[in-house]
């Protein structure tokens, strides 16, 4: 139950009906004073301690049971017309519960002889009840108003957070394609091949700039189509193909019903690119990577695996690019996915396991993505 009981809200829901009953109380010790009939002849110790004994004995447990019932109808997501039939009911029921333990207060301690479930006794406490209609309907304002606001304030610090991830993926991308080492290899290569295949040398270059080009322009989107992600991916590929020529080879796998499935922006790229970068060792001079992208169980699960260096001592270390993946990913999707990085069991190599929910692009085209160096089923 603490899950549905909010400290917080609590207090300021006691501190709603502290106020209601501050103004309650100096209604009554004004009209008391002024001499107005039918408030001289009360004490002041009724107007004012009995009325905070009987409001914090009785009050308390019901607003628990308000708070609880309220955030388990927010929780569930009913639909309106449930919610306000549910309230208006509830309503009156409350009502009749605070005049009923009221008399009952009144009973115990000055020794009335109220006819409790008689006619007129059960009336007056429904006479009694409406008054209290609208102290409800304040709970319960406030309860929806707490909930929407903090859960606004969430949404806008998960926006921030992933604004900011994304610009940190993307520049650690950028950052990652203009680092010496892989640039001047490219431009080696390059070189090589001016000579060699002119052809070759013109795509190297078409393909350095679009990837440049792909990962500068890309829309501050947090979600991306498969398809786009992989457009991405194959720039890159191409040009890794070209780099480390027979001793590279991909294996890539997308099923057609993933195509236009929404994955978080550069998701893939920077765990082939750091399966390229530890994968090969002085053990390892050829290297081949395995992408499969599929869906199973409402979940699309990509798979990514190499059969070059493993981690040392089963010890996870992953770089920067990829701990900003998993943060993004428990932003976007909280609890609702899995990442998972290790060793191939029994063998030598490397797998990534990615599993998330399945979002549609809407009025997705049909589309096909298309490689000469990437074969996809």
């Amino acid at each position: 139950m603490k899950k549905y009981l909010d400290k917080k809200l609590f207090f300021i829901l006691l501190g709603y009906v502290a106020a209601y009953k501050t103004v309650t109380v100096s209604r009554a010790a004004i009209l008391k004073l002024i001499g107005e009939e039918g408030f001289i002849d009360i004490s002041w110790y009724e107007i004012i301690f009995e009325q905070i004994i009987g409001t914090a004995i009785t009050i308390p447990p019901i607003v628990i049971i308000i708070l609880i019932v309220t955030k388990i109808m927010i929780d569930r997501n009913y639909k309106w017309p449930y919610i306000i039939g549910f309230h208006f009911i509830f309503s009156w029921v409350y009502g009749f519960l605070v005049s009923f333990s009221g008399e009952l207060y009144f009973i115990f301690t000055e020794g009335e002889t109220f006819q409790l479930f008689s006619t007129n006794g059960i009336l007056d406490i429904i006479y009694t009840s409406s008054r209290d209609f609208l102290g409800y309907v304040g709970f319960v304002s406030i309860i929806y108003s707490y909930y929407y606001i903090a859960r606004s304030t969430k949404m806008e610090l998960q926006r921030a957070q992933l604004s900011e991830q994304l610009m940190n993926i993307r520049m650690e991308a950028l950052k990652s394609q203009l680092n010496p080492h892989f640039l001047f290899n490219t431009l080696n290569s390059i070189s090589a091949l001016i000579q060699e295949d002119q052809k070759k040398a013109q795509d190297m270059i078409a393909n350095l700039g679009d990837l440049l080009r792909e990962i500068l322009i890309l829309k501050d989107e947090n979600l991306i189509p498969l398809h786009q992600e992989i457009k991405v991916l194959e720039k890159y590929i191409n040009i890794m193909m070209v780099r480390f020529s027979d001793h590279l080879d991909f294996d890539i796998k997308i099923e057609e019903n993933c195509i236009n499935t929404l994955v978080p922006c550069m998701l893939i790229q920077p765990i082939i690119e750091n399966s390229l970068k530890h994968g090969y060792s002085y053990g390892t001079t050829n290297l081949k990577v395995k992408l499969h992208v599929y869906k199973k169980n409402n979940k699309l699960i990509i798979q990514i695996e190499n059969d070059g260096k493993s981690l040392d001592n089963n010890t996870v270390n992953i770089g920067t690019g990829i701990q900003n993946i998993k943060e993004r990913l428990a932003t976007l999707y909280y609890h609702n996915f899995e990442f998972i990085f290790n060793n191939i069991k029994d063998k030598k190599g490397v797998y990534t396991i990615i599993k998330i929910p399945i979002q549609e692009e809407s009025n997705a085209p049909k589309t096909k993505i298309q490689s000469n160096q990437v074969s996809i089923s």
